[in-house]
C-alpha cells in the first residue's frame, strides 16, 4: 500500500476540501486559541472564547491589561483555567513588550521567532508550531496526537513521534504554507470524524489506503 504524505493529503483534500482550519476571526485569536486547546476539546475551547468576547477580551493587549484571576473566570470551561490564564497573561505581555503587535512579528524569520516562544512557560513545541503556522504564516507543521494516530494506522509512517513526522511533512510538502495549514485541519476533521480512539473505519474516506483497515479485513 505505501500511502505517502502527499498520497494521504490529497485523498484527504478530495473529501474534505479547504478546511479553513485554524477557525479564527484574527492573528491574536490563534494565539489565544493556541493556549486554550491544551489538554482539551476545542468545543471547550469555542465556549471559553464566546466568554471572552462577550465580556470584551479579544486580542493580546486586552489580556495583558486583564488581571489573571479575571481572565481564568472567563476561560473556565476550557479546563486547567488558572494555568492557562497565567500562561496566556505571560505570552501577550513578552509578545507586546518585544513586538508590539503579531503583525511586526510575522516579518521575523522562523529561527529568531523559534528562540522567542521556546523558554515561554506554557509554549510547547505543538502550541509553538500552531502560533508560527497559525498566526504567523511560517512553515512550520502543527503535530498532535491526531496526526501521529492517523499515520500510524494508515501506515504512512512506521512508529511516528512529532519529530519524525514534521521532518517528513516538510520533505514531502516542502513550505508550503496554504497546505500545511489545511493538512492540519483535514487531519483534525479525519480522528474526530472517523478515525476516533474507536475508528469508524467502515465510513472513513481513506479506508481502501489504510494499513488498520486492510489488517481488520484479513
Amino acid at each position: 500500500m505505501n500511502l505517502s504524505i502527499s498520497g494521504l493529503y490529497n485523498k484527504l483534500y478530495a473529501y474534505f476540501g479547504d478546511t479553513g482550519w485554524w477557525p479564527a476571526e484574527t492573528r491574536d485569536e490563534v494565539v489565544i486559541g493556541a493556549i486554550l486547546t491544551q489538554n482539551t476539546s476545542w468545543s471547550n475551547v469555542e465556549k471559553a472564547l464566546f466568554e471572552m468576547k462577550k465580556n470584551g477580551v479579544r486580542t493580546l493587549e486586552d489580556i495583558a491589561s486583564l488581571p489573571v484571576d479575571q481572565l481564568a473566570a472567563y476561560i473556565r470551561s476550557s479546563g486547567f483555567y488558572n494555568q492557562k490564564s497565567r500562561r496566556l497573561h505571560s505570552l501577550a505581555t513578552r509578545i507586546l513588550e518585544k513586538y508590539g503587535k503579531l503583525d511586526s512579528m510575522s516579518s521575523e524569520s522562523m529561527t529568531d521567532l523559534e528562540d522567542f516562544l521556546r523558554p515561554i512557560n506554557g509554549v510547547g513545541q505543538e502550541t509553538m508550531d500552531s502560533i508560527l503556522l497559525y498566526a504567523l504564516d511560517k512553515p512550520a507543521f502543527a503535530v498532535d496526537k491526531y496526526t501521529i494516530r492517523i499515520f500510524s494506522r494508515t501506515g504512512v509512517m512506521e512508529d511516528p513521534t512529532l519529530y519524525s513526522v514534521k521532518i517528513a511533512v516538510s520533505k514531502d510538502l516542502g513550505n508550503d504554507v496554504p497546505m500545511l495549514k489545511n493538512f492540519h485541519g483535514m487531519l483534525v476533521y479525519l480522528a474526530k470524524d472517523f478515525c476516533k480512539t474507536k475508528p469508524k473505519c467502515d465510513e472513513c474516506p481513506v479506508r481502501s489506503y489504510c494499513a488498520y483497515y486492510e489488517a481488520s479485513m484479513e
